[in-house]
């Protein structure tokens, strides 16, 4: 019985094989039409999943269908001249960022903005942010020395290690374990009110589950140690059950399909690609269920294409339509207002204020936005500028590692961080969110080593 099995993969692997090298060397051979032809059926696929899916589910929380042609024709006509600029490379990290910035948190608020009558002065604002973000990483990087920390790997690894058990057991000692029940979505919502740290820990849990955690599987992944990654992701998975946090039961999917794609070369195609199969198949998914009123196709379109994709886009738009009327922040809200004295306008959160404005009950909720909607809270316009421009700045320093070898960890590890600020400001994530941490974690574990020719410094197209 086993050499009959062993008989048919073989003889699976022989059919499968040669297709694969046919696609392959198709995909190379066409690769500029396939860019431009995944990227046009993405921004169809994408308008027909609000229209079809987003808005009927969830016009009455804010996704309304308000079309105005006028918009739609400026929304079509600023996605096409992103999507130009964007260079279509595969085996460049920070390329690839930026085109998921583009598909996750961009394309989302143009379709949101031509079927909902978002505001046009800011649209523009969130064009010209991210043109110019284009704009610099176009340039090609300098031959600079990558930096490296020496002799402290393996005093590392002990570290991080003590830290893992110690954010693992603390969750349980004051709170208790809830177990499997922390599958239950709506049961995390009240565990995670109830929950009670020591003062700081929280951030250390978010280092443990965003960088920390995935980084391991990624090593491991990388270095094919398949036993040491299945418990990390074990590890990983028992962090979320003590804290119920969803990003942390989450997070090791996407940075895992990302790494595996991108060994195929052709990342950034099946990226547009593959976004737009999921999102065929959950407009019929929720047309068909819906009709019922049956829990899955309700449940993909409530995940997917509202809480993921359109949801983030319409909090944008209220931060911007909340804040253009009544005082900025100027950082006042965090450790850098705080150092500089300066007074909080209000009684709650950024996330409270959207909140009360939208109809909701003061300090009942907290709304979350992300980088482009949080800046203009803080500091209108110009904070919006001066953001993107860090980000940028922070993200082309990865050119540096972005070699052969590594390509696919880094592409994989910060892409997670992309899929953060379409929630989060850029300060919170660099400190807090543990991007900081991640580049820390690049500088001790990249060995420096002799390089043949690292993949950004092939012309741009």
């Amino acid at each position: 019985m086993i050499a009959s099995i062993k008989s048919r993969c073989l003889h699976l692997r022989c059919t499968v094989i040669p297709l694969l090298n046919t696609l392959e060397r198709f995909a190379s051979a066409h690769e500029t039409a396939l860019f431009w032809g995944g990227g046009i059926l993405y921004k169809f696929v994408l308008d027909a999943l609000y229209i079809w899916a987003a808005s009927p589910f969830f016009s009455y929380a804010g996704l309304v269908y308000e079309p105005s042609f006028f918009k739609y024709v400026i929304a079509s006509c600023m996605y096409l001249v992103l999507f130009a600029c964007l260079p279509k490379r595969e085996h460049d990290t920070v390329a690839f960022l930026f085109h998921l910035q583009f598909v996750y948190t961009v394309a989302p608020m143009l379709s949101f903005y031509g079927f909902s009558g978002g505001s046009s002065r800011y649209m523009v604002a969130v064009f010209i942010c991210v043109l110019l973000q284009i704009i610099l990483i176009r340039r090609p990087a300098k031959n600079s020395a990558a930096v490296h920390i020496k002799g402290i790997q393996n005093y590392a690894t002990v570290a991080l290690g003590i830290l893992v058990i110690f954010v693992l057991l603390i969750p349980i000692l004051y709170n208790g374990f809830a177990g499997l029940a922390a599958f239950d979505f709506n049961y995390i919502y009240e565990m995670r009110k109830n929950a009670t740290y020591p003062p700081g820990f929280s951030y250390l849990i978010g280092w443990t589950g965003n960088v920390i955690l995935p980084f391991a599987c990624l090593m491991f992944l990388h270095r094919k140690k398949y036993r040491w990654m299945m418990l990390v992701v074990a590890l990983q998975l028992l962090l979320y059950m003590e804290t119920g946090n969803k990003i942390t039961l989450f997070i090791l999917v996407p940075i895992l399909f990302i790494y595996l794609l991108s060994k195929t070369g052709h990342l950034l195609k099946l990226m547009y690609l593959g976004l737009s199969v999921l999102f065929l198949v959950v407009i019929l998914a929720y047309r068909l269920d819906n009709v019922e009123g049956r829990t899955l196709g309700r449940m993909l379109n409530s995940l997917i294409a509202v809480r993921a994709i359109f949801h983030p886009a319409d909090n944008k738009f209220k931060f911007y339509e909340c804040f253009s009327r009544f005082p900025k922040l100027y950082f006042s809200d965090g450790q850098f207002g705080k150092m500089l004295g300066l007074t909080y306008p209000y009684k709650g959160s950024a996330g409270q204020v959207i909140y009360a404005f939208t109809g909701g009950e003061f300090m009942a909720s907290n709304t979350n936005t992300g980088y482009l909607g949080e800046s203009y809270a803080q500091m209108g316009f110009l904070g919006m500028l001066l953001m993107s421009l860090l980000l940028v700045l922070i993200l082309r320093g990865l050119r540096t590692y972005d070699t052969r070898e590594h390509n696919s960890m880094l592409t994989a590890l910060f892409s997670i961080y992309i899929i953060i600020l379409n929630d989060g400001a850029v300060l919170t994530t660099l400190f807090t969110g543990g991007l900081l941490l991640a580049y820390l974690l690049v500088l001790i574990y990249f060995k420096s080593f002799e390089r043949s020719r690292p993949w950004n410094t092939v012309s741009m197209t």
